[in-house]
């Protein structure tokens, strides 16, 4: 028997479907929303201006953490309210949030 799963993604400002993931920064974090296409343009109308008179940044990076400095990053995740796993790589958005705490 062959199952299958069908994942429908909806605006969050609306509930329709046939929305697409889209990112943003601000003040060093980074946001997701799913927008269907009216939304996408209404969001790309309201920040036009300040893109056209902006320039872009480069990324900036983060320096490894040494073994003591990931569980001192972990553990101030979890109080914070950020996901972290037990082992693995820690996101660059966790660490720069830690650094800049």
């Amino acid at each position: 028997m062959v199952q299958q799963k069908r994942v429908i993604v909806t605006d969050d400002l609306d509930g329709t479907e046939g929305a697409k993931p889209y990112r943003f920064a601000w003040q060093n974090t980074v946001y997701e929303i799913d927008l269907n296409d009216e939304h996408r343009d209404e969001l790309l109308r309201a920040l036009q201006p300040f893109i056209d008179a902006g320039r872009r940044a480069g990324r900036r990076t983060v320096p490894a953490a040494s073994g003591d400095d990931r569980a001192a990053i972990r553990q101030w995740a979890r109080e914070n309210g950020h996901e972290v796993s037990d082992r693995g790589r820690i996101s660059a958005a966790v660490v720069e949030a830690y650094n800049n705490r």
